[in-house]
């Protein structure tokens, strides 16, 4: 319904309902409070306009006045014209004589005020006149936003100063920059405070003014930089464009020309890595347009953040790979970097490395591992380790799989381009890989997952539409808890690790094929062993094949051959051992090996041989007892001949034997053996070497070793029982590891020395000769030779 009118009233009743019966009766008191006071309105003044005429009225007071006062007056004027609004014109000739006679008198007492102060300032000018002229020394220019700025020091008369003629020039050049610098133009920052080259050669600079001036800016920049990021880091949507002078600072060359601080580009670009790996989310960044669409006002700040980030981002990789790719030279170039831009190449490295670590999920992480990855080549030892570091860091602490994923398909394409000509330690960080749960023969249980499904599709068809509904919305629910606990997709991660130990094996089995002989067959070895249990049943008999030529080949070095051992062992002790391989090559090799490794041996060597005869222990039941003699009492020779971590791991070996197998604790036999042969410790063969004739004489000896572990593990393999508690939980190679004393630890702590007990004095027992013998002859010397003893102050 529409809203009522309110009723119309009349000019009467309205008067009626105001006026009360006081006013009525003439006794109210009208006008009480006093009226207020309207503003007259004053008159508009008469813009002043001001032409080419005007400037030679100027010409009065231009002299009065400085190039500066003169340009900031007429800017003043040209924005506000009513500043000389306010002052008296030239006399009119319509005025009054009164107002004539007052204005002539006000002219006449401005003429004797004026000549007043010309007398004032000929005075001043005559007494700086007659004073002495101080000499002015020059200082460093300083820079600043308004440009150079010209510095002077005044001098002290003394009898070791300059001559006149000296100061006068340095005065005058002085000078001259000053009113170069008044007159707005502009000063070439290289060139010593703007001056010409025929008078820049009379001024010296020293190097400490030098130095100075640099720790001065370099202390500036530090607070600058400080500064920007602390303020960046509290709020950083808002201070986000503090990142554009530090992205400033990390640039070769300045604005002006003029090159910029090597130390000043350290700072701006740890200082800017350091920011971003504080602020960068840990997910992707996936911007679309949202030009036609409306956004919520606290939605559309974060698009604006998130996209500006990400510019600032690529910005900063742009300058630090650029600076980092001076370490790669090109083919042909053989220049030499100096060691100030090697260290900030380095630096931008270690900058790239520490935010794909840091962030390995986020935006760019592909780019940077494109820029870091053909490091692993560099000829340069500290940018290989960075990189190799990098690398194991993030195979380690990846849990999606993508980054890794990229990182190895970049080493695979670095070894098809370099080949054998790579460095050896390219292929160390492929042993940080998380292969475990890889299914590499997954096509017999894709077969079977299909018909599966087959049957479940027969099922889904002689479904009612309820049956089908309800499925669909349970399948919906269940896809929408597995989003809201953040669970990973298992199979795309298992397909992820497939294709990353496909690539791996293939890079291995390339070089294998391509450079049996090369620097990088020992990395491949050793990711062989360590992969062993994800190798396909279909490529061991010919990898078996491969190692075997290498191990008969005399050109390889020792330790590549034992790694060759090393390696079949531990496929054979896995998955290989359903497949019918002979060893007998490889176990004849670790037997003669074994015996050259001692003491003096690399720990490397002594772990190989270790970890071969582990692998041999592994498969004890498919391995012959005479092959298993001669291993236990190789064991009980390199105890002997090791150190003490080397030698219980050894021991700890020996006892496994003898638990595993009866033969081999025949060796423990006191009584006498009856046999046929006599050990032979240089057989080649382990086989022929008449090891069941030989006895374990060597744990009598270490019964009296130095290490007091080594002590209880021999007494324990001699009386037949169990080995200490605190050895029961390690395997050999964990006992070889904790019991090392590379790193000067002693395993146990040896302790301290009693403190000698002090006899008291009345107990003291009187000597005693054993040897009367000794006795006689020294009376006889004492008696017989004259002993005479100088006074001695």
């Amino acid at each position: 319904m529409a809203k009522k009118s309110k009723p119309k009233i009349s000019k009467l009743k309205r008067t009626n309902h105001t006026t009360n019966k006081m006013k009525k009766a003439g006794k109210l008191k009208l006008q009480r409070h006093k009226q207020k006071l309207q503003k007259q309105k004053q008159p508009l003044q008469k813009q002043i306009e001001y032409s080419s005429e005007s400037e030679e009225s100027t010409n009065e007071w231009a002299d009065m006045l400085d190039d500066e006062e003169q340009k900031y007056i007429l800017t003043r004027l040209a924005k506000q014209p009513q500043l000389l609004s306010n002052v008296p014109e030239e006399e009119e000739s319509n005025k009054q004589g009164k107002k004539r006679k007052r204005s002539r008198v006000k002219v006449q007492n401005q003429e004797r005020d004026s000549g007043a102060e010309t007398d004032m300032e000929e005075k001043y000018e005559q007494e700086q006149a007659d004073k002495p002229v101080k000499k002015l020394r020059p200082l460093l220019p300083i820079k600043t936003k308004e440009g150079i700025v010209q510095r002077a020091e005044e001098m002290e008369l003394s009898d070791t100063g300059s001559n006149d003629k000296d100061e006068e020039l340095q005065l005058e050049e002085s000078g001259d920059e000053q009113e170069h610098q008044e007159s707005g133009d502009e000063v070439d920052p290289e060139s010593d405070s703007g001056l010409d080259p025929g008078e820049e050669e009379g001024r010296v600079v020293t190097t400490v003014e030098l130095l100075a001036e640099r720790r001065n800016r370099l202390q500036h920049e530090k607070l600058r930089i400080g500064a920007l990021c602390s303020s960046l880091l509290e709020s950083p949507e808002k201070k986000l464009k503090n990142l554009y002078p530090i992205l400033y600072l990390m640039e070769d060359k300045l604005k002006d020309g003029s090159l910029n601080l090597l130390s000043v580009r350290k700072l701006a670009t740890v200082s800017a890595a350091e920011v971003f790996s504080d602020i960068l989310p840990e997910y992707r960044i996936r911007h679309q347009d949202y030009s036609d669409i409306k956004l919520k006002k606290d939605t559309l700040a974060l698009y604006k953040f998130e996209k500006e980030l990400l510019e600032f981002y690529k910005r900063y990789l742009v300058r630090v790979e650029k600076a980092a790719n001076l370490l790669r030279k090109k083919k042909g170039d053989n220049r030499k970097l100096d060691p100030p831009t090697t260290s900030l190449a380095l630096l931008s490295l270690r900058s790239m490395c520490s935010l794909l670590e840091a962030k390995p999920n986020f935006n760019f992480s592909t780019n940077i591992a494109q820029s870091v990855v053909p490091f692993l080549d560099s000829p340069i030892p500290e940018a290989r380790s960075l990189v190799t570091e990098c690398c194991c860091n993030v195979f380690k602490e990846d849990r999606k799989g993508e980054i890794t994923l990229d990182i190895v398909r970049l080493i695979n394409q670095l070894v098809k381009r370099r080949g054998e000509r790579l460095q050896p330690t390219a292929l160390d960080c492929l042993l940080s890989l998380k292969i475990a749960d890889v299914q590499l023969d997954a096509e017999t249980d894709i077969k079977m997952k299909k018909k599966q499904d087959e049957k479940h599709k027969k099922r889904i068809v002689n479904l009612s539409k309820k049956e089908k509904k309800r499925a669909k919305k349970l399948k919906e629910v269940e896809r929408e808890l597995l989003e809201t606990e953040a669970k990973e997709n298992e199979t795309a991660r298992l397909k992820q690790l497939t294709e990353v130990t496909r690539l791996a094996f293939h890079i291995y089995f390339r070089l294998l094929k391509t450079a049996p002989r090369s620097k990088l067959l020992i990395a491949v070895l050793q990711g062989l062993a360590k992969f062993t249990h994800v190798i396909n049943l279909e490529y061991y008999s010919d990898l078996v094949a491969i190692l075997t030529q290498l191990v008969r080949d005399e050109l390889v070095d020792a330790r590549s051959r034992l790694l060759c051992v090393r390696t079949v062992l531990a496929m054979l002790s896995g998955a290989g051992d359903a497949l019918n391989i002979d060893p007998h090559h490889f176990h004849d090799h670790l037997y003669a090996s074994a015996l050259t490794v001692h003491a003096a041996s690399n720990d490397s060597e002594n772990r190989l041989v270790l970890e071969a005869i582990s692998a041999i222990c592994g498969r004890a039941r498919r391995v012959s007892a005479s092959v298993l003699l001669a291993f236990s009492k190789r064991l009980g020779t390199l105890a002997i001949q090791q150190q003490h971590h080397a030698a219980l791991a050894a021991l700890t070996l020996l006892h496994q034997l003898v638990q595993q197998s009866k033969s081999v604790s025949s060796l423990l036999d006191t009584e006498e053996i009856v046999g046929s042969g006599r050990f032979d410790p240089f057989a080649k063969s382990p086989e022929h070497c008449a090891a069941h004739a030989a006895t374990l004489y060597e744990l009598s000896a270490l019964s009296r070793h130095y290490h007091p572990t080594t002590v209880k593990v021999a007494n324990a393999l001699l009386a037949g029982g169990p080995l200490p508690n605190e050895l029961l939980k390690m395997s050999p190679l964990q006992i070889f590891d904790n019991y090392n004393g590379s790193q000067m630890a002693f395993k146990p702590a040896i302790p301290p020395p009693a403190a000698e007990i002090k006899r008291k004095s009345g107990s003291n027992r009187p000597h005693v000769w054993t040897q009367q013998e000794f006795k006689t002859h020294c009376l006889n010397v004492e008696e017989n030779v004259e002993i005479t003893l100088d006074n001695v102050t």
